[in-house]
């Protein structure tokens, strides 16, 4: 029997990496790490199996909470530009922006740029003054996340870009989001299957400290999908660029959730990256406070969990039945499982 660090290989376990400071105060822009090994104390098979198969449907309806709700009882109204609707706004958004009548034309039915804002540049700038005004006035708790980054909205993701809007600010008006993630895996000598997550620093402006997957990020004006996914595997995983250069790209996955920063239509672009051994990631960006290396037994557990960040279960779920460990033998309601992480947003945008 194998003893790893005290604990015996038979259990169920996982490993967990704190930052910390030359000092041992903990550190998010640490050089040197701390891992910790957890024991996790396993339960009776059928009962988890039981509770596997009621927690993902249940996670993948509340991932698309605002489908069910707010889409189907149609409880936003539509902007529109150049005759395709490209965002879906909230009620409690559009009173607000009643107050910008010189840019906006607003009806019960759809929100569109006055006809002089007839240009990709134009209708940057108006936005612009707009989401500035209203950051300054403290109107929205989303605006105070203010990245001076933007997202380009389109009417579909491989069509021109008709303007550009502060990524902060796209939930309010439910603006579609493109991003990567990267689900990081390794095949363990003592631990078996383990995935890799990250534990968001509490500064982060949106879902602080709260655990994640791996790496994630959006794409934002100017970058490709996989020069964001280099990029943020760098920033936020010390991932060194000959390992990234192993990254597989293994599709999408998308959602239509709403908290209460507004309307998440998401799509993410995902890639796989099986991690060696003796990688260690730790985070220079400030983002990221804590690493844990999760047996794949225990995930589900994981990302069902209301300490885990929602909008990245869905990567999640596709990597375990990509991977063979959630099946339609293990999950009867699997078809509606993968419909739900896919979700044809490009239908409701048109």
């Amino acid at each position: 029997m194998a003893d790893f660090g005290g604990i015996k290989s038979e259990q169920v376990q996982k490993c967990g990496v704190t930052a910390v400071d030359k000092d041992g105060s903990t550190a998010n822009d640490t050089k040197r790490q701390k891992v910790q090994l957890l024991p996790v104390q396993q339960s009776e098979t059928g009962v988890t199996e039981k509770k596997v198969k009621n927690q993902l449907l249940k996670l993948c309806k509340h991932l698309n909470n605002f489908f069910f709700n707010g889409f189907l009882e149609g409880n936003f109204v539509p902007f529109t530009c150049e005759g395709s609707t490209v965002g879906l706004v909230p009620p409690w958004v559009v009173i607000q922006l009643e107050q910008y009548q010189e840019v906006f034309h607003i009806s019960s039915d759809q929100i569109t740029f006055r006809d002089y804002i007839k240009d990709p540049e134009t209708r940057n700038r108006a936005l612009d003054r707009v989401l500035r005004d209203l950051k300054s006035k403290g109107t929205f708790l989303p605006l105070i996340g203010w990245r001076d980054e933007c997202y380009e909205i389109k009417r579909l993701f491989s069509e021109p870009v008709l303007f550009k809007i502060e990524r902060s600010a796209s939930p309010l008006f439910g603006m579609r989001k493109y991003g990567v993630q990267i689900t990081g895996h390794v095949h363990h000598s003592v631990l078996g299957l383990c995935i890799w997550f990250q534990k968001r620093s509490p500064t982060k402006p949106t879902w602080p400290n709260m655990m994640d997957n791996f790496v994630g990020g959006g794409i934002t004006e100017g970058i490709s999908v996989l020069e964001t996914a280099i990029k943020e595997a760098g920033e936020e995983a010390n991932v060194p660029p000959e390992l990234a250069a192993k990254l597989k790209a293994v599709g999408t996955v998308s959602f239509f959730h709403e908290s209460e920063r507004g309307i998440h239509p998401n799509t993410e672009f995902v890639f796989d990256l099986e991690l060696p051994e003796d990688f260690v990631p730790h985070n220079n960006d400030g983002e990221v406070s804590d690493w844990q290396l999760v047996p794949v037994e225990e995930v589900v557990k994981v990302i069902c969990s209301a300490d885990f960040k929602i909008t990245s279960s869905p990567v999640v779920v596709d990597w375990l039945i990509r991977h063979g460990i959630v099946t339609h033998d293990s999950q009867p309601d699997l078809p509606e499982i993968v419909e739900l992480i896919h979700l044809p947003l490009h239908n409701f945008y048109a």
